[in-house]
């Protein structure tokens, strides 16, 4: 976590905090820094306080958008893509096992929704929700969710995007975009785990966990203040510093590609197409990925086979799958997220470690690389 984030939640860890539904001073107290966190996350997407609904994280904002607003009695389909977070893709697989029509736009060899075949799918599909992945959670690949959009009707189709990676690390002004709602998590942008936000400004027509008046009665349970606390802190320093986090990244990823190309049979997936300045997804050629991971892991470096969510399933990225990547070669696969902690020395340290792994391989299959 950032360090302000830490600060400013510790005293609601330390100190009697009221529940936020209560009258009493403690309960006032504690309304308070939820309705300025909740400020905070507006003026960092451009919209309204209003529409933040405080969650336990992007899995849930994902569940709470796909089981409480689409309706299951419309013939009219769900779009969505082929390279979506499992917390999308999964409960669009129970939607589809109840009847709910769905649609999955394809990507090209880059990881980009292909436009043209959208342009070919969206305007007569008569959607009633698109739903669009902002940066992919592997690739880094930052999808054409405006043009998207624009591709539906936008009074009777709502627009969705799960956030998660873009939110903090690259500008998001949701009434620039003209989409409806946004889903993310605090702790991809520096500030705690187990708490997010689905940012939407339409009503729900069921409510996922109910049973409390809680954020405007769209999401019961008594809310986690210091974790509010700490996403609205997170939301304010990732506005204010954005700027230089995005140049500091994008430096640190592009001397480690430029270094990485160094070394025979290296790949890097959606290197093409505009990504986050902060992931890399590679391969080497000759490297099955989870021994790779593990002896990074040995050597001090915490990097992961795609999305952690899936960190414990021996198979292909379903992304590099919908890419057209081979599947041996998808087998390969590692993904690097830098942070702002991270220094050119740790690029120079991680790319020697890597060059050392690959100079132990068999001559014929080094020569094979190249």
């Amino acid at each position: 976590m950032h360090p302000e984030v830490t600060d400013a939640m510790m005293p609601f860890l330390r100190n009697p905090t009221g529940n936020p539904s209560s009258l009493h001073s403690f309960g006032r107290m504690a309304r308070s820094a939820v309705e300025s966190a909740r400020t905070e996350v507006a003026d960092l997407l451009g919209c309204s306080s209003d529409a933040v609904i405080f969650t336990s994280g992007g899995t849930e904002a994902n569940n709470m958008l796909l089981k409480g607003y689409v309706d299951r009695s419309s013939e009219r389909p769900v779009v969505s893509s082929e390279i979506e977070h499992p917390s999308i893709l999964e409960p669009l697989r129970q939607l589809q096992a109840d009847g709910q029509a769905v649609v999955l736009l394809k990507p090209d060899h880059d990881g980009l929704i292909d436009l043209a075949a959208a342009g070919e799918v969206l305007p007569d599909a008569d959607a009633q929700l698109l739903s669009i992945i902002y940066a992919n959670n592997e690739t880094g690949v930052i999808q054409p969710v405006g043009e998207l959009a624009a591709m539906v009707d936008r009074d009777s189709c709502l627009v969705h995007s799960d956030a998660t990676q873009a939110v903090g690390k690259i500008p998001i002004d949701m009434a620039r975009l003209d989409i409806d709602a946004i889903s993310f998590s605090a702790h991809k942008l520096r500030g705690p785990q187990g708490v997010g936000a689905l940012v939407v400004n339409r009503k729900p027509r069921n409510v996922l966990i109910s049973g409390g008046y809680q954020e405007n009665r769209l999401r019961g349970g008594t809310e986690n203040v210091a974790g509010i606390v700490g996403l609205g802190k997170a939301a304010q320093v990732a506005r204010l510093e954005m700027a230089h986090k995005k140049h500091h990244l994008e430096q640190l990823r592009d001397v480690f590609e430029a270094r990485l190309a160094t070394i025979p049979g290296s790949v890097v997936f959606g290197q093409h197409a505009p990504r986050l300045p902060n992931t890399t997804y590679f391969a080497l050629t000759y490297y099955h990925g989870e021994t790779l991971l593990m002896e990074l892991d040995r050597a001090g470096f915490a990097l992961s086979s795609g999305s952690a969510c899936l960190s414990a399933v021996s198979k292909p990225s379903h992304v590099l799958t919908a890419m057209g990547v081979d599947d041996s070669l998808a087998l390969n696969s590692i993904r690097v997220s830098f942070g702002m902690d991270n220094s050119l020395q740790d690029v120079e340290m991680l790319v020697t470690k890597l060059q050392e792994l690959v100079n132990k391989l068999p001559a014929v299959i080094r020569q094979a690389a190249v």
